[in-house]
């Protein structure tokens, strides 16, 4: 009996999705609704495996779509962090300071309508700007790593298994 194919490729490919969604200022936003992006990745590390199957293989199980997604997670960690490093060295803290834009609105605001403090929008913009114009440190790239390889194989393990749960086990031609 064959063995079960290579995650190689599945892994890679599901891994760039995920780092790019999550890497990539303005584009990561559509993590907002519930790590979409990172879900997207780890299905489609799923899909991609499943599809490696032949007839006479192993079946594609529950386990290898979890352990699909796992990996597709921690390779988009690294490719997230190299990317969005990559940015903030090129063009600086482009995805922050259009938050900051945003903040900024939403205080001025609150503080008209009373509801914060008089003198507290000062000090949250002060914060918020010695925050954006923090310098990249390795301290903070190791950081925004550690922080991405525990968040990110996770949802790609959900992602996985949600693969597994829409493409389930791979149609094989019955013998005659």
């Amino acid at each position: 009996m064959p063995e079960k194919p290579n995650k190689q490729r599945a892994v890679l490919l599901g891994g760039l999705v995920i780092g790019s969604l999550w890497g990539i200022p303005f584009v990561n936003m559509i993590n907002c609704c519930c790590c979409a992006g990172i879900l997207l990745g780890g299905i489609m590390a799923s899909y991609l495996y499943r599809e490696e199957f032949v007839e006479g293989m192993p079946p594609f199980e529950s386990s290898d779509a979890l352990i699909t997604g796992l990996l597709a997670g921690i390779v988009g960690a690294l490719v997230a962090t190299f990317i969005s490093n990559l940015i903030h060295l090129a063009f600086g803290p482009v995805g922050a300071e259009v938050m900051k834009d945003i903040i900024e609105k939403v205080l001025q605001r609150l503080e008209e309508q009373g509801s914060i403090p008089t003198g507290m929008y000062d000090e949250m913009l002060e914060q918020l700007e010695r925050e954006i114009n923090k310098p990249l440190t390795l301290y903070e790239v190791l950081k925004d790593l550690l922080f991405s390889v525990i968040i990110l194989p996770i949802f790609g393990m959900l992602g996985g298994l949600l693969g597994f749960a829409i493409f389930g086990k791979k149609k094989t031609a019955q013998p005659a």
